[in-house]
């Protein structure tokens, strides 16, 4: 019974504190383009960008925290998640008339915020 009241009294302990350290933060989605290489042909830039969704996709949130943030953001950096991704292609004409392409990643990511006030 002591056994019980003593595991009891810890469950209710631990959850006490995450409950209090838990409030204050609410939920921010924002959108981050990123340029890749400039290549020769569409379908490299293509590629690219295929293998730069999977670089993103692998990242561990710590590791999205340190590229999507600023150090002067207030935010829970275990909470970074990419939510969509996609890939579009930009040409460019050169100066010496050669055409060239571009990647450009669109990276939808969340991550959890303090509200204002609660530093």
């Amino acid at each position: 019974m002591n056994r019980f009241i003593t595991l009891t009294s810890l469950i209710v302990t631990v959850f006490a504190s995450s409950t209090v350290f838990a409030g204050g933060y609410h939920w921010e989605s924002k959108v981050k383009s990123i340029q890749g290489d400039v290549v020769v042909s569409k379908q490299a830039a293509y590629d690219v960008g295929r293998m730069m969704i999977q670089d993103y996709n692998r990242k561990s949130s710590p590791e999205l925290y340190k590229e999507f943030a600023s150090v002067f953001d207030y935010v829970d950096r275990q909470s970074f998640e990419i939510t969509n991704s996609s890939v579009t292609v930009d040409e460019y004409l050169q100066g010496d008339g050669q055409i060239v392409y571009q990647p450009i990643l669109n990276v939808r990511y969340e991550f959890r915020m303090r509200e204002p006030g609660n530093r």
